[in-house]
């Protein structure tokens, strides 16, 4: 090979490693890029449990608020499940911005959230819009097993979702709980009414009139009827296109009052309990020896999305039986959301006991009644264990839908359209299973085939080069 030949040889040789090089350097920066625009991870979880639901990135779509996130943890000790979802919020809105907060090398960071009554522990994420702020403890964002301790499900997006909602939010709904009738007290439900925004009180009806800024009453498991005058006070509320939501309870007795308001509004309200006795309308609560009773869930708007995806709903163990005393009159419509099966039965008998008489049946436990004149709904449960067993015991041990349902239902009739519900979402570990002869096939391919199909490449080229 003459000399000139040999020098035009190495100089393409030098060409293509500097080219090859500035490739390389332009491609890493394009998907650092990128990977700051974009996540470039890709979630095989079987919930997609590191990614944000439609309803989420919908609502992205539209966000305007200039808002940061703050994880506080440094590198090494920030959780990658809570960084992976927050992550995707800046991803998708560019008004959102994430931060990580090293505590140790910031130490007077968060002054204002300390003095607001806050403590700021790792992992803890802060959500700021400037003139309003949530925050969640890494606890918060994980639904735990009180019994053992361990992680079940992961919160994150149900809970920024909700965060960005609130500081977003130029007007909170109020909810106002009734006292002085020896109602139960649920916080459960309170706390799922703050976390989407809405202002929660209480009032004394027999006192005070109804808040006419009160866009839901809630009355909770009464055992003291409603006087005349308070009933007064109710029906006024709703002809100003109030809305009331009642639960009763098993002991929730001879309340003739108020069960004789109700049934203007097309729903009964007996003495009696539902008992079911289909099994497969039941769920054991591990080795409690405990039945929650599952209700068959007809479909409207509010639950369209629990029926289709075969959601359940469970209270703890009996319920009062719901009477449709007429399916219209006038503008009010009446609806039958929440039943039993077919082979349930009711009875007075406080043992809840089959004294040979009762006959089996479909039994009303969820009504919802509809005053379209007056824009105004009462709701009726059988029973309040929807709202009172422990909210990480319904969403994380066994998957239930009782808060979705109570929000939904919330939202639908205070015609709150905007807001959603995001479901909190199973800790899963996807396992890929390999077959013996699959493992061997990978092995072969990747240990011998690529390595000498590689080895060969190079030799044959080595050979042509060293005999130009």
């Amino acid at each position: 090979m003459n000399e000139n030949k040999k020098k035009k040889t190495v100089s393409t040789v030098w060409v293509s490693v500097i080219i090859a090089i500035v490739i390389v350097i332009l491609l890493n920066i394009f998907v650092t890029v990128l990977g700051e625009k974009v996540s470039l991870k890709v979630d095989m979880t079987t919930n997609k449990m590191f990614e944000l639901s439609e309803k989420t990135y919908e609502y992205l779509e539209s966000y305007s608020t200039p808002t940061d996130i703050y994880l506080l943890a440094g590198e090494s000790e920030q959780d990658d499940r809570i960084k992976s979802v927050i992550e995707k919020y800046a991803a998708a809105n560019d008004n959102i911005k994430v931060t990580n907060i090293n505590m140790s090398e910031n130490p007077t960071f968060g002054k204002e959230y300390v003095e607001a009554g806050n403590t700021l522990s790792a992992n803890s994420v802060i959500v700021d819009a400037g003139d309003r702020f949530k925050m969640f403890t890494m606890t918060e964002l994980y639904g735990v097993n009180a019994q053992t301790g361990q992680y079940t499900s992961l919160n994150v997006e149900n809970k920024i979702t909700s965060a960005l909602k609130y500081v977003s939010s130029e007007k909170q709904l109020k909810a106002c709980f009734t006292t002085g009738h020896n109602e139960l007290n649920v916080d459960g439900a309170k706390e799922k009414l703050e976390d989407e925004n809405y202002i929660v009180g209480e009032t004394d009806t027999i006192k005070n009139d109804i808040p006419s800024d009160a866009d839901l009453l809630m009355i909770v498991r009464p055992t003291v009827d409603f006087s005349q005058e308070e009933i007064s006070k109710l029906d006024a509320y709703l002809l100003a296109g109030g809305n009331v939501q009642c639960y009763f309870d098993v002991d929730s007795k001879n309340l003739t009052n108020l069960y004789t308001y109700l049934e203007s509004w097309g729903i009964g309200v007996e003495d009696k309990v539902v008992v079911e006795t289909d099994m497969s309308n039941s769920i054991a609560l591990g080795e409690s020896g405990v039945a929650l009773v599952v209700p068959e869930v007809n479909s409207y708007e509010f639950t369209e999305s629990i029926v289709s995806n075969n959601r359940t709903l469970a209270y703890f163990p009996y319920s009062k039986s719901l009477l449709q005393k007429f399916e219209e009159n006038g503008d009010i419509t009446v609806m039958n959301i929440l039943t039993s099966s077919d082979k349930a039965y009711t009875t007075a008998n406080e043992i809840v006991a089959k004294t040979g008489d009762e006959q089996n049946g479909t039994y009303n436990v969820g009504m919802l009644s509809v005053d379209k004149k007056h824009g105004s709904t009462v709701y009726a449960s059988g029973n309040t264990m929807l709202l009172t067993i422990d909210e990480n015991t319904l969403a994380n041990n066994y998957g239930l839908a009782n808060y979705d349902y109570f929000m939904n239902l919330i939202n639908y009739t205070t015609g709150n359209e905007d807001n959603f519900i995001v479901s909190e979402k199973a800790l899963v570990s996807n396992v890929i299973s390999i077959s013996q002869l699959g493992a061997i096939i990978i092995f072969v391919l990747v240990v011998v085939l690529i390595p000498i199909a590689i080895f060969v490449c190079g030799l044959v080229v080595w050979i042509r080069r060293r005999n130009l």
